[in-house]
C-alpha cells in the first residue's frame, strides 16, 4: 500500500501543482508528501518534477507516468467499489463541497447521521463561497446555489431558494428605498457584494416587469464570505 500511497500523492501534486496543497488535500504534512515523491522517484530512477520556488511542474517522465498512475488509481477505486457492492456495505472516501452558509447550516449538520448509517465512509467537507473547480479538486458531491450551466455534470434540484434584496431599516431611512433596479447601478446605494476568485464584475440578476435582467452594481467593500455579508447588512 505504501507504493500506492506514493502514487496517489504524486497524482495530487501534479493536479494541484503544489506539495502543500496536495498535503492538505490528503491530510498529510508537506514533509510527508515530499518524502513520498522522493521514494517514488528513487523507485523509478527518474526525476518526476522540475522544482521552482512556487510550483512543481512534471518532467517529461512525470507527464508520462501521470497518465498511467491516474488509470491505476481509478482502477483501484472501481475495484473497491465493486467489493463494497458485493458486501452490501459502502466504504471509501467522498469529497463534498458547499457554500459557507449553506454548508454550515444544512450540510455539515447532516454528516454525523450519514456517518452513523455508513460508518465505513470518510467524508471530507470543504466549505467555500469560491467556485471550487470540481474536476481539478476531485470533488464527488457539490452543493450549489443558483443556476448551474455546466451540462457535463449530473445535477439534481433539491429545493427552491428564493433570493431577495434586503436592507437595514436605518439604511433605508438614510439613503431612501429604491423603487427601480436602475437605482442600484449608480453610487446612490451601497451594494454588498460577494467576491470570489477570478471575479471581475458584480452582476445581480433581478426580476423586472420585462423578465430577468442583469445589473452591474457597485459598493464600497466586498468579501468572499456570505456570512460576513449578512453581518454587514445587519449592521
Amino acid at each position: 500500500m505504501a507504493y500506492l500511497d506514493n502514487i496517489a500523492v504524486f497524482v495530487r501534486v501534479v493536479e494541484l501543482g503544489n506539495l502543500s496543497a496536495a498535503g492538505r488535500d490528503m491530510r498529510i504534512s508537506p514533509a510527508v508528501a515530499s518524502n513520498r515523491i522522493k521514494e517514488l522517484e528513487k523507485h523509478l530512477g527518474v526525476r518526476l518534477f522540475n522544482r521552482t520556488t512556487r510550483q512543481l511542474m512534471p518532467t517529461e517522465h512525470g507527464t508520462v507516468f501521470y497518465s498511467g498512475a491516474k488509470q491505476v488509481l481509478e482502477a483501484v477505486t472501481e475495484a473497491e467499489a465493486a467489493v463494497s457492492a458485493l458486501s452490501g456495505q459502502p466504504r471509501g472516501t467522498i469529497k463534498v463541497t458547499a457554500p459557507l452558509g449553506l454548508g454550515r447550516r444544512l450540510v455539515a449538520s447532516g454528516i454525523p447521521d450519514f456517518h452513523d448509517k455508513y460508518p465505513d465512509i470518510e467524508v471530507r467537507l470543504r466549505l467555500s463561497d469560491h467556485n471550487v473547480d470540481i474536476m481539478k479538486e476531485g470533488i464527488d458531491v457539490a452543493f450549489r446555489l443558483g443556476i448551474i450551466e455546466d451540462s457535463s455534470l449530473r445535477m439534481r434540484g433539491i429545493m427552491e431558494c428564493e433570493r431577495v434584496l434586503v436592507a437595514a431599516p436605518k439604511y433605508l431611512e438614510a439613503r431612501g428605498e429604491p423603487t427601480e433596479p436602475q437605482e442600484l447601478i449608480g453610487k446612490k446605494h451601497d451594494c454588498l457584494m460577494l467576491r470570489y476568485s477570478g471575479a471581475r464584475e458584480y452582476v445581480w440578476t433581478l426580476q423586472t416587469v420585462d423578465g430577468p435582467r442583469k445589473f452591474e452594481v457597485h459598493g464600497p467593500y466586498d468579501t468572499d464570505d456570505g456570512d460576513v455579508l449578512t453581518g454587514w447588512a445587519l449592521s
